[in-house]
């Protein structure tokens, strides 16, 4: 399997068009309830989170009911989607592409300020 070398506004323009998708095929009882969509999909990360979870037990054999019975590959795409149903969440609460990204990239500068140069700093 291929992955596509995505730039950053292909990345956005992707991000853009899922949120509109997901808000276009909102459930019917969701469409007159602007919270509860925003709910749903706060709740969406957490069941993606929840599944990459399942699929890193299944990798690593942590039922002793199952074994092992799921694969790296498996589990690498389900960090993937709780990652992208987090950043679909963001937008669907900006509605701005450039300001999701802008989010995005501080977060990560914000990480690698805090752990980045405290591991240079150590080592």
């Amino acid at each position: 399997m291929g992955y596509p070398d995505y730039d950053r506004q292909q990345f956005m323009s992707a991000v853009i068009a899922v949120d509109d998708a997901l808000n276009a095929n909102v459930a019917d009882i969701y469409k007159s309830q602007p919270l509860a969509q925003d709910w749903a999909r706060i709740a969406k990360s957490a069941e993606e989170t929840g599944e990459a979870v399942a699929a890193y037990i299944g990798m690593t054999g942590q039922n002793p009911r199952k074994g092992i019975c799921d694969t790296r590959e498996h589990f690498y795409d389900e960090l993937a989607d709780a990652a992208l149903t987090f950043i679909y969440a963001l937008q669907h609460f900006t509605k701005d592409a450039r300001q999701t990204w802008e989010i995005l990239s501080a977060r990560a500068d914000t990480h690698c300020a805090r752990l980045c140069n405290h591991a240079v700093s150590n080592g």
